[in-house]
Parts: structure tokens; sequence; C-alpha cells
């Protein structure tokens, strides 16, 4: 019985994606992957500061700081090649769910944005705050920025898909 299911299961996700528009969604996760790098490189000079605490140096994974000092350039393209997954979930996501979302272009945005921005405070923010000793106001950074990187996929989404 189950696996009648999963296999009815699998066919309808073989005919749903057959009717994606791979060139659109590649396209948002190129654009994500944009935005992700600009917004995160102002955020990450607006808070130099943290990332120069000797007491967080432990913090920071071997890629992106195998010394102490800036980034090397392997981190920079493994960051971009890894960016482009999200934004090509993100789209995914917003295929799957359109239907569900209002008709206005504004409310759509607006709508799908906030759906995000709660998950990302969900499963990303409030765990890091509880798990990590991180200063505060570097997760409201890290929010701050994944907030306007969300919004800014939203409008793209609705834009390209609509």
């Amino acid at each position: 019985m189950l696996n009648k299911h999963m296999i009815e299961s699998a066919q309808d996700t073989k005919r749903w994606m057959s009717h994606l528009s791979w060139r659109k969604i590649l396209t948002v996760g190129l654009l994500y992957t944009v935005y992700s790098m600009v917004i995160r490189q102002i955020e990450v000079f607006l808070t130099m500061k943290y990332y120069q605490m000797p007491e967080f140096f432990g913090l920071w994974s071997k890629t992106m700081m195998p010394t102490a000092g800036p980034p090397p350039p392997d981190f920079i393209i493994l960051s971009l090649i890894l960016t482009f997954y999200p934004g090509i979930s993100l789209a995914l996501i917003y295929c799957y769910i359109k239907e569900l979302l209002p008709k206005n272009f504004w409310k759509r945005v607006f709508f799908f944005a906030d759906l995000m921005i709660s998950a990302s405070f969900i499963f990303f923010t409030l765990p890091c705050y509880l798990l990590f000793n991180l200063p505060p106001q570097l997760l409201l950074s890290w929010f701050i920025s994944g907030f306007i990187i969300l919004l800014l996929t939203s409008f793209t989404l609705v834009k390209i898909f609509d």
C-alpha cells in the first residue's frame, strides 16, 4: 500500500517538474546569488568588528577563516556556488505554492516574502541564538540582510513568473 502511494507521488512530482520553466528558475537562482553576495558584503563591511573579535575566531569555519584575516578566494567561489542553490529552492517553492498566493502583485510579493522570512527566523535565527554564543547585534544584522534578500527575491519571483 505504501509503495503504491510512493510511486504515485513520484509520478505526480515528475509531472509537476516537467511543466516548470527551468530557464526562469535558473535566472532566479542567479539573481538570488547576486543579491545575496552584494547585500552580505555590505553587511560584513558594517559588522566587521564582530568578525575581528578574537573571542569569536573559533566560531568561524576553517573554510571561511583558515587564519585570522579575510576569507581566501576559494571561500568566495564556494559561497557563490552554494548560494545559487537556495535561490533555485526559493523559485521551486514559489512555483509549488503560487496558486495559493494572493493574485494582486504586491500582496503576492509580500505574502511570499513573509512566509520565507518567517521560516528563516524560525529555522535559522532562533536556533543560532540558542546554540551559539553570537553577539545579538550580529544575529540581528544577519536577519535584516536576509530579510532584504528574501524581499528582493520575492519581488523578482513574482515579476518573472507572473
